[in-house]
């Protein structure tokens, strides 16, 4: 089982759960979308643009073979019985119209049709052996980062044992210009930072031999930032969510020097220390129905901007400093609950291997935005009430109305941005888009699909500017927004969206 996916102890929806008609509004489920997988885990998800979703996992079916690592979901949840047995299992990134994802022997690439790209060697790659998944940053060159734990046999270069940190070449082979790197046990998930570090978590309390914390930031080398101190001595994160100033937020469960409390959601200041202006200490918890006297624990597991004040926050647990919220929250940059979105009670509980009665998984592992405009989310779960709507018969993916509707999501299709010059040397461009927006998001997100930079695009202007030095070299999409449905000029509500190239 991936150890990325923790058992969280919570109730099931009650059977018979009425569903309520109402006028439809942001967020809200849509019950025109449910699926046939009747147990184990989602743990990622891929939206296409043709309409269809990738899901990879462990994906419990009804039929034959019984448990599957991935599936290709159609428009209304069903399987599209078309689509090839895949290496997809674990999570998915699509780069340069190609799919990454982690896999049983670490990881693998295909083409959207399913098919296996043949110029992409691990599974035959002699001199690295993965021992424990980890996670996958794919760079704008097409080289590969992996953490986990590798064991890493060449000769040649002297790079022989364990690995935390290992270097592949566009092709899946062992990158011998780069130095693995080594830790006191795993680093298990890490992200891009905007100037070109990365920050990760793990049981990683020594790195390369030097004394570190479970939450670290690295360069793009690989090698210890020992500017950052996070002072995290157990547990780890899960997701992160930088920030363009320097500052990062950091979801999981885990504890600092200093804190009695164990923490969920936090938010970092450049050099480690706690951003004493977010509220850091809020309790994202769950009671262990099976247990029900042992303390109550959640985890956040992934931190998703939907403007420059509001964050969606998924992961294990069934409420908010006691307010119900079964998996999914809005809160805003002050780390405070809000109620404009989630206000229902969320997903509900699901009975793990049924026999033995005692693992509930209560679990969205992630939300993320299709290209009509709606959303989805995962994870391990049985119902879902989002407060209008209560939908016993959702089950581990839904999908949710967009922001824009009412306007029509399956037909809204994104504007062209205006970027200039294209290509950039050094990043410096003037972005503009044809009408202006009433209020709006822009969101760079590097060749893997993750965000680099989120920030309020100007009220009431056309045009804006990215500063030189703020994106490293490489390929990006740029996206603007509307954090609102529509724009003062009536503009599209799917935003812009446009591609940027950064020269040296």
């Amino acid at each position: 089982m991936t150890r990325h996916l923790l058992i969280c102890m919570l109730t099931v929806a009650a059977p018979g759960a009425a569903t309520v008609a109402a006028a439809q509004q942001p967020f809200d489920l849509d019950p025109s979308f449910q699926t046939q997988i009747n147990g184990w885990y989602v743990t990622s998800l891929l939206p296409r643009e043709d309409g269809k979703v990738l899901v990879a996992g462990m994906i419990g079916t009804a039929a034959p073979p019984y448990t599957l690592p991935n599936l290709l979901l159609n428009h209304d949840g069903s399987r599209d019985l078309s689509w090839p047995p895949a290496c997809v299992a674990g999570k998915i990134t699509l780069v340069d119209d190609k799919v990454y994802s982690q896999a049983g022997d670490g990881i693998c690439r295909i083409f959207q049709d399913g098919s296996l790209d043949t110029s992409f060697h691990f599974a035959q790659n002699d001199n690295v052996h993965v021992l424990q998944a980890g996670d996958y940053y794919v760079r704008p060159d097409g080289r590969i980062m992996i953490s986990g734990v590798q064991n890493l046999y060449d000769d040649d270069h002297d790079y022989l044992g364990l690995s935390c940190l290992a270097f592949l070449t566009n092709e899946g082979y062992l990158d011998t210009t780069a130095s693995p790197r080594t830790c006191a046990g795993s680093l298990n998930v890490f992200s891009p930072l905007p100037n070109g570090q990365f920050i990760g978590s793990g049981s990683t309390g020594i790195w390369d031999g030097h004394q570190a914390s479970n939450i670290i930031r690295f360069n793009a080398d690989g090698s210890l930032d020992s500017s950052f101190q996070a002072h995290v001595w157990w547990g780890e994160a899960y997701g992160f969510l930088p920030l363009p100033d320097g500052k990062v937020y950091a979801g999981g469960n885990f504890r600092i020097t200093g804190i009695a409390d164990t923490l969920n959601l936090v938010r970092f200041m450049p050099d480690g220390s706690l951003d004493p202006t977010f509220n850091n200490t809020a309790k994202y918890r769950d009671i262990n129905q099976v247990y029900p006297n042992n303390p109550p624990e959640g985890i956040v597991r992934t931190i998703h901007p939907l403007s420059d004040d509001q964050l969606i926050v998924t992961g294990n647990f069934g409420t908010v400093d006691g307010n119900p919220r079964g998996g999914i929250t809005l809160i805003n940059s002050t780390g405070n609950l809000m109620d404009t979105y989630f206000s229902g009670n969320g997903c509900g509980g699901y009975l793990f291997q049924p026999g033995n009665g005692t693992i509930y998984y209560r679990v969205i592992s992630g939300i993320k935005r299709a290209p009509d405009g709606s959303y989805y989310i995962w994870g391990a779960y049985n119902g879902y009430d989002d407060g209008t709507t209560n939908d016993t018969l959702q089950r581990f993916v839904s999908r949710l109305h967009g922001l824009n509707v009412g306007i029509n999501e399956q037909s809204a299709q994104p504007a062209t941005l205006q970027i200039a010059p294209n290509p950039s040397h050094c990043g410096a461009v003037q972005l503009s888009v044809g009408e202006v927006p009433k209020r709006a998001t822009l969101t760079v997100h590097d060749a893997s699909g993750r965000v680099v930079l989120s920030e309020a695009w100007p009220a009431g202007s056309s045009s804006s500017t990215l500063a030189p030095g703020v994106l490293a070299p490489g390929t990006y999409v740029v996206r603007v927004q509307p954090t609102l449905a529509g724009s003062a000029a009536g503009g599209p509500a799917a935003g812009a969206v446009g591609r940027l190239v950064v020269m040296p």
